[in-house]
């Protein structure tokens, strides 16, 4: 077979391997879009996912078409979320996923979710403030909606560390030989 021939196996895992890489890249940037990420970071996170080696931070602008300098953004928000891992034994850092569920799930819980439900809190005890400022009638329709906001607050407060628990028992079946 000359050179100008190819294998038609070869070409088909070509194409195969760039169909699933575009694949992944596509579920992983749906996902975070539905996780209010950017869409970058799951495409980012896609693209390493489905890569069996670790990839330079150029490899993945590249492959993405995302500039340098969101992938650069995309891959200090995966790092801290504990979804990649950098390796910088080499001149160019390289990075590679981290193939776990739990690590996903107590990535988004501890640096998602939480913050979040910080920030509300500190927001709904602000508000409450201002219910002295308000006309009585003001003050007692804002008081209503007030507390009923702080109740589902407070309720999915109390309701985290059960649904991690949850989440991460489910992470263990799912990675489980024969799990789904």
């Amino acid at each position: 077979m000359t050179s100008a021939q190819k294998d038609p196996k070869t070409h088909n895992d070509s194409e195969a391997c760039l169909h699933f890489e575009s694949g992944m890249v596509s579920v992983f940037a749906e996902l975070a879009d539905l996780f209010g990420n950017p869409r970058s970071h799951g495409q980012i996170y896609g693209l390493l996912f489905s890569s069996p080696k670790p990839l330079t931070m150029e490899d993945i602008a590249r492959r993405t078409g995302i500039s340098m300098g969101s992938v650069s953004v995309g891959l200090r928000a995966l790092e801290n979320f504990g979804a990649i891992t950098r390796d910088n034994s080499e001149r160019f850092a390289h990075y590679s996923a981290r193939l776990e569920l739990k690590t996903l799930i107590d990535g988004f819980i501890h640096n998602r979710l939480v913050p979040k439900l910080e920030k509300s809190n500190t927001t709904l005890k602000d508000l409450a403030g201002l219910l002295d400022t308000m006309t009585p009638e003001n003050a007692q329709q804002a008081a209503f909606r007030l507390q009923r906001v702080t109740q589902w607050h407070t309720r999915a407060s109390q309701f985290l560390p059960l649904a991690e628990k949850i989440l991460l028992s489910a992470s263990k079946i799912l990675s489980k030989p024969g799990g789904r």
